[in-house]
C-alpha cells in the first residue's frame, strides 16, 4: 500500500489512523519514521506504545550488538521443532551487513578479520556457538550481559592490519555517536513501536536504518 499525497493533505494522520485501528484489533505495529518522526509521538504515547529516537543526540539506545530472546512458540506450534541453529552465527552475518554499510571499502581481507574479532568479542563474554551460552548462569530464563561496539572496538585496535577499522568505528564509540555504544534501554517488546530516525543524515542514516530494521527483523 502507497499513501500519495500533497504537504498536509493527511498521508501520516490516515497512516496512524490505520495503525491504531490495527492495534484496537491486537496486530502488531511496527513504524519507522524517515521523516517528521515527532509526529507519531502523540498517538504511540495515548496507547503506552515505545517511541524510540535513534540519534545520536538521544537518550535511546538499541545496542547493535545484542544477540535478543525470540519466542518461537507459534513457529514451533504450527511447523514443529526445527533444526537449533547458532544465534551467534546468524547475528554476526547481520553483523557483516552492518559493517559493509558503515564500511562499504571493507576488502577480503578485513572482512575475515572482523569475522575473528566478532567471534572473540562474544566469546569473552561467555558466548559461543552453543545456544545454551547465552543464557546468564545467575537467572538462566534471560540471556547473559551482550557486548557493545567498545568491547569490538578495542580488540580491533590491537591489531595493525584492522587498525583501519577500528578508527572507522571509533566515531560509534568514543566520538560524536557514541550514544550507540550502550546497551539497550528501550523496551523492544512493545506491541506498538515507533522508531524516528528523521534527526539522522548521511551515513547515520544508513547506520540508523539498519538498526530498525534489524529490530524489526527479530522481533515479529
Amino acid at each position: 500500500m502507497a499513501l500519495l499525497g500533497t504537504s498536509g493533505a493527511g498521508k501520516t494522520f490516515t497512516m496512524q489512523l490505520m495503525a491504531l485501528r490495527m492495534r484496537r484489533k491486537g496486530i502488531p505495529i511496527f513504524i519507522i519514521a524517515p521523516l517528521k518522526g515527532h509526529q507519531f509521538h502523540r498517538a504511540c504515547a495515548n496507547v503506552d506504545g515505545e517511541f524510540i529516537q535513534v540519534s545520536p543526540a538521544s537518550p535511546h539506545c538499541i545496542n547493535v550488538m545484542e544477540i535478543r530472546q525470540v519466542d518461537r512458540t507459534v513457529n514451533e506450534l504450527l511447523d514443529g521443532p526445527g533444526i537449533q541453529l547458532s544465534e551467534l552465527a546468524e547475528k554476526i552475518q547481520r553483523l557483516h551487513i552492518f559493517f559493509s554499510l558503515l564500511i562499504p571499502d571493507m576488502n577480503h581481507e578485513e572482512r575475515q578479520l572482523l569475522d575473528e574479532a566478532l567471534i572473540h568479542t562474544y566469546n569473552k563474554k561467555g558466548i559461543t556457538h552453543d545456544n545454551a551460552s547465552l543464557a546468564d548462569p545467575q537467572k538462566p530464563e534471560r540471556y547473559r550481559e551482550m557486548p557493545v561496539l567498545g568491547d569490538l572496538y578495542e580488540i580491533l585496535k590491537k591489531s595493525a592490519a584492522t587498525k583501519r577499522l577500528a578508527n572507522i568505528l571509533n566515531r560509534l564509540v568514543n566520538g560524536s555517536a557514541s550514544t550507540f555504544n550502550q546497551q539497550t534501554n528501550v523496551s523492544l517488546d512493545n506491541k506498538y513501536t515507533v522508531l524516528d530516525i528523521s534527526s539522522l543524515t548521511g551515513d547515520l542514516l544508513t547506520v540508523g536504518m539498519f538498526v530498525a530494521l534489524d529490530v524489526r527483523f527479530v522481533s515479529y
